[in-house]
């Protein structure tokens, strides 16, 4: 994850993507998240969170990047506002060694020195309208 500098702009530990879904979507579900790290030795404990700009709390889930996880989610996010097109941002923020997640916005890992998380992570989520509000 050091590495990954996604394109224009570039921010280190930020995914930007640009979505146009056929419906107007309500909340956002994680459905998994995978963490593999490149060498266990290389990673120092921390619990990196992950920040996503269109949900009402932000903070839509969090991994230990000292271990090798693949987690089954079923965790629904109510969106700030109906989401059809635009830019879906994702941050990985450090939390500082040892400590849990924190709601509060994190330094990104990108800015951790020295480095500390060095694996591959993977995100499965759905969008989903609302029939009922």
């Amino acid at each position: 994850m050091f590495t990954f500098v996604p394109g224009p702009p570039e921010v280190p530990s930020q995914v930007t993507l640009p979505m146009n879904l056929r419906f107007a979507a309500d909340e956002l579900i994680v459905k998994s998240i995978v963490y593999s790290t490149r060498n266990a030795s290389n990673d120092i404990e921390d619990t990196i969170q992950i920040w996503c700009n269109i949900t009402n709390d932000n903070l839509i889930g969090s991994f230990p990047n000292s271990l090798h996880i693949q987690v089954q989610h079923d965790d629904h996010f109510r969106l700030n506002n109906t989401f059809q097109t635009g830019n879906l941002v994702l941050q990985f923020q450090q939390t500082a060694t040892g400590n849990p997640a924190s709601y509060q916005p994190q330094p990104l890992i990108s800015s951790q020195n020295p480095q500390q998380t060095f694996g591959k992570v993977s995100l499965t989520i759905e969008f989903v309208k609302l029939a009922q509000k």
